[in-house]
């Protein structure tokens, strides 16, 4: 545990995936520095703001503003990195039709295809950012979103699922920038998803508690 009273993260080298299916160690290794990079970010930016508090230097000063605009970015590009990474193995079979994890797609999306399908669509939509299946912890229906840079479009408290980075850099050393290189990526990351690492997140969500956004308390 840190014991400093700011941002202390290190990276998480056992997240780091190896001998994918279509996803080069080239192109992981190039990314891979990148989910290194948000990491330190964090740390400099959240001391930054820390300084920033000990030293009186609020008050709506641009240096204080703008390091509180780049946390959420830096923060979320940290961290929706390392579901990414976290879910990434070769060698997964999908889920059989049957099996409880496939049922369970299939029972907010009528199928585990339908969410296939939906998910791979959104991840073709122009622009830069995430394709996210998250989970609303107070209903434990599943969603999917589109994340424009990192942090637009996350929805409070939802739990996140499966992650799929949808900026340049998570393809186009292996597929350039042509059209349809977006496409075969997302079929590879598919190919790769670790899907027992995908039914373990779905079980810890299923035990999350959130204070219920109908909850009210009366003041004695």
């Amino acid at each position: 545990m840190s014991t400093v009273p700011y941002a202390n993260y290190e990276v998480k080298k056992n997240l780091k995936p190896k001998g994918l299916v279509g996803l080069s160690e080239k192109l992981i290794d190039q990314h891979w520095s990148l989910y290194e990079g948000y990491v330190n970010n964090v740390n400099l930016l959240d001391k930054m703001v820390w300084e920033c508090l000990q030293e009186g230097r609020l008050l709506q000063t641009p240096p204080f503003s703008e390091l509180e605009r780049r946390l959420g970015f830096e923060y979320n590009g940290m961290i929706l990195h390392e579901y990414y990474f976290g879910a990434l193995a070769a060698g997964i079979p999908e889920p059989g039709k049957s099996s409880k994890l496939a049922q369970r797609f299939a029972k907010d999306f009528g199928s585990f295809e339908n969410w296939k399908r939906q998910f791979s669509e959104i991840g073709k939509m122009r622009g830069i950012g995430w394709v996210t299946t998250t989970m609303d912890p107070s209903t434990q229906r599943l969603i999917n979103f589109w994340v424009t840079d990192h942090q637009l479009g996350n929805v409070s408290s939802f739990i996140p699922i499966v992650v799929m980075d949808v900026w340049e850099h998570a393809y186009i050393l292996d597929y350039g920038a042509k059209a349809g290189g977006r496409t075969t990526y997302i079929e590879s990351y598919l190919q790769n998803l670790n899907w027992e690492m995908i039914e373990k997140r779905m079980a810890l969500a299923d035990q999350s508690k959130v204070w219920p956004r109908d909850l009210t308390t009366t003041v004695a």
